[in-house]
């Protein structure tokens, strides 16, 4: 004998889960307001130069007058987004920050592909290069004093802000786990921040204790600051508590320290009480599950609040769709777009949206017409297969055309794509369950793949 649960109860578990998710979605914004506060402008934007593109983030205080700028390069193979607690706690102090993340570089024609270098006796002046154009095109922006620049770094991005102070000026350096200075014997030029976490295996506070007597000359100890800033000469050694290498993108202690010493480089004194609140990577990846769940139990709650309240099966699928459409695109772009990925739109990258939305019509009016025409999509497997041909056939084929086959390229692509695939593959399935007309669950997931795939590969022009 099948068992058979009121409706009422499914009803109410439902709304339970519901509300829970969106409790645990919200906590984050009542108890840890978004590090910094809102009075700076955002902007995700692509440097070109010497062939070679970058993607970065932009922030810019309000108001019209002159503010100094800096450049924070993201750690190795990172994004931009991981170091918003530095660009949000900087711009919130009054400075023009640009956090530059990864650089691919052109080829004529060709989009772009990743180096893999045999010979890597120059891969710190290459990178220094770059490092050179972000502090450039900074420096280019009507909002910013290029007489008061900072240069900041993690790990890599420190490495390569070690070498840029050498050649050009700038009023202070913040490197932070950056373990590979340049090797000269001439002293540091400007004033220099070194920091790293206690826990941090990469790159210990012994090691940094090494590099300030190689740049300085001072075998400085944790906690342990020298010179002035006055004349340039100003360094110190911070030690984070308990901070491990990736932990590092959102320690409190050295947002706060970076932020203090970027001020006073530029000759400002640091108010008593720094406007600053760090969010970590961890609650932001809690809020997001919290919030997908939410999403689902939402999504198959209102179909069973619509059902018998709306007779047109059309209307009603059509407005379930867009409830988990509406649902998915604020919880993504409150959690992971805003702190770890960031996922469009990106106006500079049409051409991407153009192809993948044409592939995403031509592929799925085929599948359409062929599943419309065969009876055996009436059960559950025929139609599991053919939502999986929507939504694997456009991307497949979107990041075969956009790499061009280029194997490193498109072995990374294929990864990044395969976890946003994973989670629309849910959504699928739970909009197939709940037995949403598939034109309609197809056309809302089609708009998140739009959405979501072109980000993930990388940009070309």
């Amino acid at each position: 004998m099948r068992l058979r649960i009121p409706a009422a109860y499914v009803t109410a578990v439902l709304l339970v889960v519901t509300v829970g998710g969106i409790a645990g979605w919200l906590a984050p914004f009542v108890q840890t307001p978004s590090a910094g506060g809102s009075d700076y402008s955002v902007e995700h934007v692509y440097i070109r130069a010497d062939d070679r593109i970058t993607t970065g983030t932009l922030y810019l205080p309000d108001g019209d007058e002159q503010v100094p700028g800096v450049v924070f390069g993201a750690g190795s193979g990172t994004a931009p987004a991981l170091y918003t607690n530095y660009g949000a706690a900087l711009a919130t102090n009054g400075f023009a920050v640009l956090v530059a993340g990864q650089t691919r570089e052109l080829e004529a024609g060709n989009p772009i592909y990743w180096e893999i270098r045999r010979d890597t006796s120059n891969i710190f002046e290459l990178a220094a290069g770059n490092y050179a154009n972000w502090a450039t095109y900074l420096a280019s922006q009507p909002r910013v004093d290029e007489d008061r620049l900072v240069l900041g770094g993690h790990s890599g991005g420190a490495n390569s802000a070690y070498r840029v102070a050498y050649e050009r000026d700038a009023q202070g350096v913040v490197a932070i786990a950056g373990r590979f200075p340049p090797e000269t014997d001439e002293p540091f030029p400007t004033n220099l921040l070194l920091a790293t976490g206690s826990e941090d295996s990469l790159v210990p506070p012994s090691k940094l204790t090494n590099v300030s007597a190689q740049l300085t000359g001072s075998e400085l100890a944790p906690g342990q600051q020298v010179g002035s800033f006055a004349n340039g000469t100003a360094t110190r050694l911070t030690v984070a508590e308990g901070a491990t290498h990736l932990s590092e993108a959102d320690d409190p202690v050295l947002v706060r320290e970076s932020t203090e010493w970027a001020l006073r480089s530029v000759g400002e004194s640091p108010p008593e009480t720094l406007d600053i609140t760090v969010r970590s990577i961890g609650s932001v990846l809690y809020q997001f599950l919290f919030g997908l769940v939410c999403v689902l139990a939402g999504t198959a709650l209102s179909k069973r609040v619509l059902t018998g309240r709306l007779d047109d099966r059309q209307r009603r699928d059509g407005v379930v769709a867009l409830v988990w459409l509406a649902g998915f695109a604020a919880v993504l772009h409150t959690t992971v777009s805003q702190r770890v990925y960031h996922f469009g739109p990106m106006p500079a990258q049409a051409t991407k949206y153009v192809l993948l939305g044409g592939l995403l019509l031509g592929i799925g009016f085929l599948l359409d017409r062929a599943a419309s025409s065969t009876s055996w999509t009436n059960s559950r497997i025929g139609s599991a297969l053919f939502d999986l041909g929507f939504l694997v056939g456009p991307v497949g084929a979107f990041v075969l055309l956009s790499t061009q086959f280029v194997t490193f390229q498109l072995v990374t692509t294929v990864v990044l794509s395969s976890v946003a695939l994973l989670v629309l593959a849910a959504v699928l399935t739970e909009l197939a369950v709940l037995t949403v007309e598939r034109r309609f669950r197809w056309t809302v997931v089609g708009i998140a793949v739009l959405w979501l795939v072109p980000a993930i590969v990388p940009p070309y022009l």
